[in-house]
């Protein structure tokens, strides 16, 4: 139940609440759409995966579990959690440095394919927490391809 809880945090609660905050007190300075994505960007991508690869480097038995996969492969979900920090660390150095926005959504591009592993896998093998980790991971996807769309199709004509 944790693991949910933390999900749902990082995923919505945090960034909508940290949205609506800088909104409130800068609402006149900066465009909804660009709080929307700096915050989202930093907390569903950014805190996400710096927290997943921090997990998954000291605790790759979480990762097995979730995969349902043997100890031999703890190795490689410590490479991947190195993986899953630096990706992070860039989505959460965006909130100080905005030109890096466009760069730290690779951590959103990341979650899209790996939540497409977890729908070919199948989904009758998928159990509570990979089913939470597969909704997580394609909401961060949908949040890179709305940034992308409003970049490129929005912020011109607003």
């Amino acid at each position: 139940m944790g693991y949910l809880i933390y999900i749902v945090a990082t995923m919505l609660v945090l960034p909508l609440v940290s949205v609506i905050v800088e909104f409130y007190y800068r609402s006149s300075q900066i465009r909804f759409f660009d709080l929307t994505w700096k915050w989202f960007i930093f907390w569903a991508i950014g805190v996400r995966l710096m927290t997943a690869g921090l997990n998954q480097i000291a605790n790759p038995a979480f990762t097995a579990s979730i995969m349902q996969l043997s100890e031999s492969a703890h190795v490689v979900i410590r490479e991947l959690g190195f993986a899953n920090f630096l990706m992070g660390g860039l989505a959460i150095l965006s909130l100080f440095y905005p030109s890096l926005r466009p760069a730290a959504t690779l951590g959103g591009l990341y979650l899209g394919l790996a939540g497409l592993l977890h729908v070919i896998r199948g989904i009758e093998h998928v159990n509570f927490k990979e089913a939470t980790a597969l909704i997580s991971d394609l909401w961060g996807f949908l949040i890179v391809v709305a940034y992308f769309f409003d970049s490129l199709f929005l912020r011109n004509r607003t």
